[in-house]
């Protein structure tokens, strides 16, 4: 499981914070802790107000820390191409969408040669299995044409919050997508979700914040690959690291599992 850290964006305080006062500590703080919780991907998302010099500020903070990919979430494609200006590791796009707006990204990866997420959606979310997995070889088709292959794409089937109404059939339908993709396509896929949205927000009731661990393990047994969560997060870590022993991708060493009593 390919694990992307969510936590190198503005809606975190820190990061805010570190921006605002051009403050390079808490970033690269935030870049080695996702290092040493085994992350291999930092999503930077720095809001819609972000300029040129904000995500060249971000990315030269974390350079000498952090050799792993960046992953630049945003929904134009402007603050995408000042990352690739500014970084020289692995880069990807997130990401492409049904909405036209978003054509510049498709675009832009095609240009610049690297992944890119594409969203099962258009104007919303598609509730279905059937109208998200038609959505996708649409999408995908259209990345095709434009110079993306289907090894450069992560599919997201949109992972929506579980308290939202009909929300447990969204995400019941999501699990349905992931296993049939390879099939709609002949071939493995990259497949991404967002983990935090399923208990975002009021629609996630507090307390809730557990059932993270339980979607990603029915969403690895269903051929998830890559998963954003929050790295400051032990137990979803615990959770990484035990499906990579279940799917016999890793020796089990019982010492690393022991919890002790009264562990988060």
């Amino acid at each position: 499981m390919v694990i992307i850290a969510e936590n190198l964006t503005v809606t975190h305080g820190g990061v805010a914070c570190a921006l605002a006062e051009r403050d390079p500590g808490p970033l690269r703080a935030l870049a080695l802790a996702a290092g040493e919780a085994g992350a291999s991907w930092l999503d930077l998302n720095l809001g819609r107000s972000a300029g040129r010099e904000d995500v060249r500020f971000v990315l030269d903070a974390i350079a000498e820390v952090w050799s792993g990919g960046i992953l630049v979430d945003a929904t134009r494609p402007e603050p995408m191409a000042w990352a690739a200006e500014a970084w020289s590791g692995p880069l990807a796009l997130n990401g492409y969408s049904g909405d036209p707006g978003r054509d510049g990204i498709l675009a832009l990866a095609a240009q610049l040669g690297v992944d890119l997420v594409v969203f099962c959606m258009a104007s919303g979310v598609p509730r279905e299995a059937d109208e998200r997995l038609a959505l996708a070889a649409e999408l995908v088709g259209r990345c095709e044409a434009a110079g993306v292959p289907l090894e450069r794409i992560w599919i997201d089937p949109v992972l929506v919050p579980l308290g939202w109404q009909e929300g447990q059939a969204y995400n019941a339908a999501l699990i349905e997508v992931l296993r049939r993709l390879p099939e709609v396509f002949g071939a493995p896929v990259n497949t991404v979700v967002g983990l935090s949205n399923l208990t975002t927000g009021a629609a996630g009731g507090r307390g809730t914040g557990w059932l993270q661990g339980v979607f990603l393990a029915a969403s690895a047994g269903a051929g998830l690959t890559h998963v954003m969560l929050d790295v400051t997060r032990p137990d979803l870590l615990r959770t990484v690291a035990a499906l990579e022993v279940l799917q016999n991708r890793h020796l089990y060493a019982p010492e690393e599992f022991r919890v002790p009593p009264g562990t988060p």
